[in-house]
């Protein structure tokens, strides 16, 4: 209803513009237009006016038409475009006339009417070509091309033309020029949907407009560019802010299509996003702008009425010493004109008056939809959240429960492997500790593929050497190697940096996978691991991998399935069956990396994993230290408190430790260990964290108040990620996961015990000295 007010009113007074028309003189001093003040600004001419005083008025009528073009106000440079070809004529200046012909030009293009545009432009183009004008040759190349633009099917021959005057703008060095084009060639390819060719230009866009010191205008069709193109690229939360940069400068101006361009960007960007309660919120302040458009259009419309009557007062200046009866004939002429103008402009406005009441009940049935559809999305995300978080809960529990038994399973099937007397059972023995290291493969991998998919790895970065990471990933599989019969390769040109900045973390786990893969599969064959450089500059290098096998292959028509998780395509070989995991949890490391990953296969001949990751170069200097040898001859004679609630846990890990030599003693749970540590001294703690009565982290926390030297190592069957911060907070030295290989439980003790021995060192030399 208030649309329907709004015309009426508008109606109401056309009517007044008309009965002005209808019952005044056409010389009348009297003039209820926007445009007087155009007429007043403008130097004063008349038929008898000098060269000099019409140089001037076309200088400020071409300034005044350019600024009216920019704020989108197309009708009244087309009333005055007569008046000004004229004058341009008149003046004998071709740099008027040729300016006049774009301006006005342009904005017949914006009108629809190409064809006399076109006529205009063609004149000018043809008497540059005669000069050899380049400047003007440029400037009709990049008109013409606005014709195209504006036409719909000829985008490829715009972008083209475009091209062809950038050629000539870099030549003259023209700057705005070079702006305009860049400006309106990424416009196209992002009309075109070519966003990367677009970002090119929006590049070009931007170094330009800082050298014309960011007029604003231009600042906003840039910003809005760039939106558009990070749109196409789904970057929408980067496109949301150069649109409301578009829409910051438009604000209070009367740049009205550049500010409703913005919001509608900014529209489209939240509808990528499924924000629909923001879509809601901008559609209704596209609606206020809307109607302040549709207002302008009908004030333009009242506008060009008064300014019609302006020009043809000029007109019969110009034609009142040739012929008196001629002038009336056109004062009669120009108010049927008038009526005709009248009465196409009231039946325009109904048309508008009946569109805009059809579009707003539509408007609001959209609006109660977006509203329900809103309502069921927060639904839904609230939904998914308590899954996800039911999800991680019973990954979390499942780590626990599986992996504190298979700690026994598999520490007491390594012991028992050890006992001579067992040698008739070696084999059964082997097969136990097999398929519970197999379980414990397949919970990991789980495990894995689980944090990846909802984000709660965190993405740690850490400078590395690329050749010495390589070389113990390889070593990590000497025992299948040597047992396989293989020969392992790896090939690292030396123009590759030797200290790189990095996840190393996923990159061993990429590695480790592929090269772990082809070992699997491979017998008495060859893996190389071919390192090369793609691209270099001074911070940063794009590295590709390459890691190639000699084993059976895989079909051709199964690669597509390759990395589909529990896929476990048929080979030449039988003699392992993975879990089917190993390969989705590549693919998914370097698409969260930003990499991508291609595998070719042949049957017979082997199989090639190509993936290419970029790394920061890194500054940090080569550490020569060497590591200090471990001998596990070292644990002889120390004593070790054993913190732990499950007595098969117990058992081994008391056991591995007696094998070595060691004194244990067992804490059944954290209060005992406390009563234990404050009457005992020992060399080290290993602490269950979940344990009754009181659980690890609240017995470290307690110890460290009265103990702060003795080493405390964290035993955990749950995933280190989720209890990190509460470990090292408590005052634990060093973390274990279980179920633990045997050797690596043992390093980590030595490990820690030599720290504690330095550390005392120190404390001593500091006292003595």
């Amino acid at each position: 209803m208030k649309s329907l007010v709004r015309y009426v009113s508008l109606a109401t007074l056309l009517t007044c513009v008309l009965s002005f028309g209808q019952h005044n003189k056409l010389d009348s001093d009297k003039d209820n237009t926007s445009l007087t003040s155009l007429s007043e600004s403008l130097p004063k001419i008349s038929v008898d006016s000098t060269v000099t005083e019409i140089t001037a008025h076309v200088d400020a009528m071409i300034k005044w038409m350019l600024e009216e073009h920019y704020k989108s106000k197309y009708v009244p440079i087309l009333i005055y475009a007569e008046k000004g070809l004229y004058l341009a004529k008149k003046s004998g200046n071709p740099e008027h006339i040729h300016n006049m012909r774009s301006v006005v030009g342009n904005t017949l293009i914006r009108v629809k009417d190409t064809i006399k545009a076109k006529n205009l432009f063609l004149k000018s183009l043809r008497d540059a070509e005669k000069v050899g004008d380049s400047a003007l040759i440029l400037k009709y190349k990049g008109n013409m091309a606005n014709i195209y633009y504006f036409t719909d099917g000829y985008k490829e021959k715009t972008i083209n033309i475009y091209l062809e005057s950038l050629e000539i703008a870099r030549k003259l060095k023209d700057t705005t020029k070079l702006f305009i084009l860049h400006h309106n060639l990424s416009r196209a390819f992002n009309e075109t949907k070519k966003p990367r060719r677009s970002a090119y230009h929006i590049e070009k866009t931007e170094h330009y407009l800082n050298a014309l010191d960011n007029p604003p205008h231009y600042q906003a069709s840039h910003h809005h560019n760039k939106g558009r193109m990070l749109l196409l690229l789904n970057d929408p939360d980067e496109a949301i802010i150069n649109f409301k940069k578009t829409i910051s400068i438009c604000k209070n101006t009367a740049y009205t299509e550049a500010l409703i361009e913005g919001y509608e960007g900014y529209k489209d960007a939240l509808e990528m996003k499924k924000d629909y309660k923001g879509v809601y919120e901008i559609s209704k302040i596209l609606e206020v702008y809307e109607e302040e458009r549709s207002k302008d259009e009908a004030k333009n419309i009242i506008e060009s009425v008064g300014a019609k009557l302006e020009v043809e007062r000029f007109k019969e200046q110009i034609k009142l010493k040739e012929l008196e009866k001629e002038l009336l004939q056109e004062q009669a002429e120009s108010k049927t004109l008038l009526l005709f103008i009248s009465m196409a402009i009231l039946v325009f406005i109904s048309i508008i008056l009946v569109q805009t009441y059809r579009s707003n009940i539509k408007r609001k049935r959209l609006i109660i939809n977006l509203e329900d559809k809103n309502l069921k999305y927060l639904e839904a995300k609230r939904h998914s959240d308590e899954l996800t978080k039911a999800k991680t809960k019973f990954f979390a529990t499942v780590s626990h429960e599986l992996r504190t038994p298979l700690y026994g399973v598999i520490g007491l099937s390594s012991i028992l492997l050890e006992n001579n007397e067992l040698e008739k059972h070696e084999n059964d023995l082997k097969s136990l500790k097999f398929s519970a290291n197999y379980l414990l493969a397949l919970i990991n991998d789980l495990l894995h593929i689980n944090k990846i998919e909802t984000n709660t790895s965190k993405e740690e970065e850490s400078n590395f050497d690329i050749r010495e990471l390589t070389s113990t990933i390889i070593s990590s599989f000497e025992y299948i190697r040597v047992q396989h019969q293989n020969t392992i390769t790896i090939n690292i040109p030396e123009s590759i940096p030797i200290m790189l900045k990095g996840n190393s973390v996923k990159l061993s786990q990429i590695l480790m996978n592929l090269i772990g893969n082809a070992c699997k599969f491979t017998e008495k064959g060859c893996i190389t691991l071919d390192i090369k450089k793609l691209e270099q500059d001074d911070k940063s290098v794009l590295l590709e991998f390459v890691v190639s096998d000699t084993g059976p292959g895989v079909e051709k028509t199964k690669l597509s399935e390759i990395f589909d998780e529990f896929t476990q395509i048929d080979s030449m070989s039988a003699n392992y069956q993975g879990t089917g995991l190993g390969l989705p949890i590549v693919k998914k490391l370097i698409d969260q990396a930003g990499g991508t990953i291609d595998v070719e296969s042949e049957l017979g001949i082997g199989t090639t994993f190509t993936f290419k990751l970029k790394f920061v170069i890194s500054n940090v200097a080569i550490n020569n230290k060497t590591a200090p040898i471990l001998d596990f001859k070292q644990l002889s004679n120390k004593h070790i408190l054993i913190v732990e609630d499950n007595r098969i846990n117990q058992t081994v890990t008391k056991r591995i430790l007696e094998n070595e030599n060691v004194r244990c003693t067992i804490a059944q749970n954290g209060e005992e260990a406390v009563s234990l540590v404050k009457i005992n001294t020992y060399d080290l703690i290993l602490m269950d964290i979940n344990m009754p009565v009181k659980n690890g982290i609240e017995a470290s926390t307690e110890i460290r108040t009265f103990n702060s030297n003795v080493p405390i190592i964290a035993l955990t069957a749950v995933e280190i990620e989720e209890q990190k911060y509460k470990i090292f907070k408590s005052g634990m030295n060093d973390i274990i996961l279980k179920p633990y290989d045997i050797d690596l439980f043992k390093k980590t003790i030595i490990k820690n015990l030599l720290n504690n021995e330095r550390n005392d060192f120190k404390k001593t030399a500091q006292d003595l000295f």
